[in-house]
């Protein structure tokens, strides 16, 4: 069994929004790797704390680490020597971190708005499309974790696609049936600050928005998605392309 858990980035707005793309990333432990993991990130928040007195407990957002705000107001640190901080944290994911696979999904809002399709629903279905796909090659089955805040939504979404799934034929026209069946009962939601599998979901998708593939900002180190090497799933978009490990739509 693995256990995905979720979060996103940018808003799912298209009118007047302050973003082009809504992102969301996934991260992927299966059940036999999950305390491991764990206590990986536990020793990572620790190292944390004692190299730079940051408590264990707060949430260290992502966005929190651009601004310098949050559990990193006090250090006041330069937004270079923020983004060394972020950098690094992409190193230890992709070093000490070996039991997680990794992916996101992005959705160019405004071209995705003229085909009729809505950004957070069309990452989601894009998502766990993929996740199905991964089980299906590995032989296992799944259990969601979203961020809170969007449970009713992901509930129905993934309900409906259990039953009813169509996915588009790349050769040929017309589409076939693909049922998500490999992703076993409802999504469970997570808080957060309570989950560091969330926290670190959230880390990826704000590495994988603002890289250079997609959407980067001047003071956001345009690296970060790409220091996550070997655990990028690179299988989300084999046959069409694009970036290391992201989906994008259209």
């Amino acid at each position: 069994m693995y256990l995905a858990y979720f979060d996103e980035s940018g808003d799912a707005g298209i009118n007047l929004s302050p973003t082009r793309f809504f992102v969301l990333s996934c991260v992927l432990v299966h059940e036999t790797r999950w305390l491991e993991t764990l206590d990986h990130l536990i020793r990572m928040r620790t190292q944390i704390r004692q190299q730079h007195s940051i408590s264990t407990r707060p949430e260290i957002k992502s966005q929190d680490i651009r601004r310098g705000r949050g559990p990193l107001l006090a250090l006041r640190w330069s937004v270079a020597r923020r983004m060394v901080f972020f950098q690094n944290l992409m190193r230890y994911e992709a070093n000490r971190l070996d039991g997680i696979t990794t992916f996101a999904v992005a959705v160019d809002k405004a071209p995705a708005g003229q085909r009729g399709r809505e950004p957070r629903e069309t990452a989601w279905e894009f998502a766990m499309q993929r996740v199905n796909r991964f089980c299906e090659e590995e032989d296992e089955r799944a259990v969601l974790f979203p961020d809170e805040g969007h449970y009713r939504f992901i509930r129905l979404l993934l309900r409906k696609m259990r039953r009813f799934q169509y996915v588009p034929r790349r050769y040929g026209g017309g589409s076939f049936s693909l049922p998500t069946a490999r992703i076993v009962e409802d999504p469970n939601d997570r808080q957060s600050h309570d989950s560091y599998f969330i926290q670190l979901a959230d880390w990826n998708a704000y590495a994988a928005h603002r890289s250079h593939y997609l959407d980067p900002k001047p003071e956001v180190a345009q690296d970060l998605w790409d220091l996550l090497g070997s655990r990028l799933l690179l299988a989300v978009n084999a046959l069409s392309g694009g970036p290391p490990g992201i989906k994008v739509y259209p």
